[in-house]
């Protein structure tokens, strides 16, 4: 948490001030960005008018910090307390699952949210499910779930599933993959970067001569929004 927001909570207890939803929400929200998940997870179970919105906050803050177990428990207790999630809360769920390859768990939610909780999924949705698939190792699942989509894939999405063939090794879906980026974002230089140093890595070595030949056509250029370094890792 910014020293801002340990000043607040350090003034409320204090001068014994009472403390509202939103500054309560704020400070939760805070203790889990610095990673001080026990003071959140304190401050969230001492204050006893929750909505929505804290629960979400917490949930993703477990999230965030490969808590999975903690973020699961958590959203299930929130279902018994009779609360609904929305696409948020079922999008840190996806994330928790993601970032701690919980593959069947997130496939079970994913799959129920329409029919249990009445959310129809969004890219965002798509992109944690292609995102756990692509941790996990399943290539070929992520590619035909994107397919599967009622939207075109962003970069976002793409740029996921290529950082995990990448770490797979996977150099056939990859050129696919750059081919589908390529046409939303033809100078996008840097996917050929990553297919060239996949080739390299495979000795296939006259494809790394063409790539590069293209790739002195342009200028290199990486692109804002994702990244093909996995820094969850």
């Amino acid at each position: 948490m910014g020293l801002l927001g340990l000043v607040v909570h350090t003034h409320v207890l204090k001068f014994g001030l009472e403390l509202d939803l939103h500054v309560v929400n704020g400070l939760v929200r805070g203790y889990c960005v610095s990673s001080h998940l026990s003071s959140a997870r304190r401050l969230f179970d001492e204050f006893s008018e929750r909505d929505l919105s804290i629960w979400t906050t917490m949930i993703t803050g477990y999230a965030q910090n490969f808590c999975a177990i903690e973020a699961l428990v958590l959203f299930d207790r929130m279902l018994v307390e009779g609360f609904e999630p929305n696409g948020s809360t079922v999008a840190s769920v996806l994330s928790a699952c993601a970032r701690s390859g919980l593959i069947d768990v997130g496939y079970k939610i994913f799959n129920s949210m329409k029919e249990v909780y009445g959310i129809e999924p969004k890219i965002e949705h798509y992109g944690c499910m292609v995102d756990l698939l692509g941790r996990g190792g399943k290539l070929v699942e992520a590619e035909e779930l994107i397919k599967r989509m009622a939207w075109k894939a962003d970069v976002v999405i793409l740029g996921a599933l290529l950082a995990a063939c990448k770490n797979q090794g996977n150099i056939e879906i990859a050129e696919r993959v750059v081919k589908d980026i390529l046409a939303l974002e033809p100078h996008n230089h840097m996917v050929h970067v990553v297919l060239s140093n996949m080739f390299a890595e495979a000795g296939r070595w006259q494809d790394v001569w063409r790539l590069r030949k293209v790739m002195k056509v342009g200028t290199l250029k990486k692109t804002p929004g994702w990244s093909l370094v996995d820094g969850d890792k």
